[in-house]
């Protein structure tokens, strides 16, 4: 099975980041050139990570530290290792850069997750839960990276916001 590069990474190492904003230019080129490697790496269930929940705090190290724990012991993981060591990323930063960069995507879908919430009632049964399902995380997922995003993020947001919907857009996993 092919891994299902959510966006997050796997690692905790630790880096502190100290521009005012992790989308940077040099940033996005760098989880461009990761990310091909990344979606190729095998793992036990791609799957799992489509349930992934950030908590609603901003502290990068610990949401890497709590999906390595997650995923602790999986042959993979140190495959993620290499590929984020060889591009320049740490875990804490992959993971903040692949959150905040999703913003975009994630803003662009509150228009279907707004028409899909008013056909609900006309769903049958198994296809509602599958929508309840997407419309909630899609929801956490806002609730939970919106508070993280500074005012140099979302001027950065608008710099690169085509940029960053199209790699989020292509990243399996990322269409509602």
């Amino acid at each position: 099975m092919r891994k299902m590069v959510l966006v997050f990474a796997l690692t905790a190492t630790s880096a502190a980041v100290s521009a005012t904003t992790v989308l940077t230019e040099q940033n996005i080129a760098r989880l461009e050139a990761a990310l091909p490697e990344l979606v190729a790496i095998e793992q036990d269930n791609p799957q799992g990570l489509t349930k992934l929940r950030l908590k609603k705090h901003c502290d990068w190290q610990q949401h890497a530290s709590d999906l390595r724990q997650q995923e602790q012991g999986k042959a993979y993981v140190a495959e993620v290792d290499q590929v984020l060591a060889k591009h320049q990323l740490t875990a804490p930063l992959f993971l903040e850069l692949t959150a905040k960069g999703s913003w975009p995507l994630l803003q662009s879908l509150q228009p279907v997750q707004q028409l899909t919430r008013q056909s609900l009632p006309f769903l049958p049964e198994s296809q509602r839960r599958i929508a309840e399902q997407k419309i909630q995380q899609t929801e956490q997922m806002q609730q939970a990276i919106g508070p993280c995003l500074t005012a140099a993020d979302k001027t950065a947001l608008k710099q690169y916001q085509q940029r960053l919907l199209k790699l989020a857009a292509s990243l399996p996993g990322a269409a509602f």
